[in-house]
């Protein structure tokens, strides 16, 4: 038998392609029925109403013990040890009713202007970027950011202001959504690379002297990352865009967003780029390298979670994968209860 040439994400993303039974289809087709439906309500509402709106229903999705909120629940236990019970729970509402004005705000997209998005947000530090490009082999400079704040609104915002944007983005299960998300940022002149078949795609975007935005707050596959401290404990960390920045010589700039309280305005705050180590003088000294450059990336995104915690979304389960001998935080497939009523009615994918 040939041996499969493609990479663990590729495979990721084949799977994902795979024929799916027809109740998972008719799910998907309600769900995003259901979405369009409250796209609707929100883009009949003025941006303010919008955003508020979306924060009350984020509030009742976290006090009604939503899916996905006790993973966010685990997580902040873990952020926040120090914490008392009754203040991470408050931590966690908001957490959600950021999430709740974040989607009003995505929702708004594709009525919202070039000219209404430069009015919305501010930029602090976009010398650095300017910078960067400059100073960069090919003009092409890596954007190390996060799912923070309202970060679809970020990427359009960064588009607007003239940044020939590129987005790493892994493909949605929900076929019908993934069509509906990629639409909205194609619109915004944003060019998109899928997560799993990425790496030559970032590169020759890279090499053309665009700005590629990579998200590196998920957790990974141990064969495509590196082991790194986030809040204190090992996560598995992608060590791909440390690699390319390292071989390609281009550098790195965190950017984030950060909402103005509870409005509907935002602060964008551009960094100047990392120091990152060089390549060593053999495998062993580049491996190294390689691992202490993704601690200081993920470092970067840390502080910016830690100065504003409920603008990330807690909901990922970012420690999952863990090192041999350290148990996972997170409950085992069988024990979820959503998990085991999902596969019995034939609605979980394979």
């Amino acid at each position: 038998m040939a041996a499969d040439a493609t990479t663990p994400g590729e495979r990721g993303e084949r799977a994902a392609r795979r024929p799916v039974s027809a109740l998972i289809r008719v799910r998907d087709r309600v769900l995003i029925t259901g979405l369009e439906a409250v796209r609707g309500l929100v883009s009949s509402l003025p941006r303010e109403r919008a955003v508020a709106l979306g924060a009350t229903l984020g509030r009742a999705y976290a006090r009604a013990h939503g899916p996905r909120s006790a993973t966010a629940r685990i997580n902040l236990a873990i952020g926040y040890p120090e914490a008392s019970t009754k203040e991470r729970e408050a931590l966690l509402v908001e957490t959600y009713a950021n999430f709740g004005r974040m989607v009003a705000e995505t929702a708004l997209l594709h009525r919202t202007t070039r000219e209404e998005l430069l009015e919305i947000a501010s930029i602090e530090g976009f010398e650095h970027l300017e910078q960067a490009r400059k100073t960069s082999p090919s003009g092409g400079v890596i954007v190390l950011t996060a799912h923070f704040g309202s970060f679809e609104l970020f990427a359009a915002i960064m588009a607007a202001r003239g940044v020939p944007l590129s987005i790493v983005h892994r493909t949605a299960n929900n076929p019908h959504l993934d069509d509906m998300i990629s639409g909205w940022r194609r619109a915004g002149g944003i060019e998109l690379i899928r997560r799993g078949v990425a790496a030559r795609a970032v590169l020759r975007s890279l090499r053309a002297g665009r700005c590629v935005a990579m998200p590196l707050d998920q957790s990974t596959r141990v064969e495509e990352g590196v082991f790194v401290p986030f809040f204190g404990r090992p996560a598995c960390t992608r060590d791909g865009p440390a690699r390319l920045a390292m071989r390609l010589g281009v550098p790195v700039v965190p950017a984030f967003m950060f909402r103005e309280g509870e409005s509907a305005r935002h602060r964008i705050r551009v960094s100047s780029p990392l120091a990152l180590a060089a390549e060593g003088a053999d495998r062993t000294a580049t491996d190294a390298a390689v691992v202490e450059n993704v601690r200081r990336m993920s470092a970067a995104i840390e502080a910016a979670v830690r100065e504003a915690p409920t603008q990330w979304i807690w909901s990922h389960r970012r420690w999952k994968v863990q090192p041999s001998g350290l148990a996972k935080p997170y409950p085992g497939k069988g024990d979820r209860p959503l998990r085991r009523l999902r596969k019995r009615l034939g609605l979980r994918r394979k």
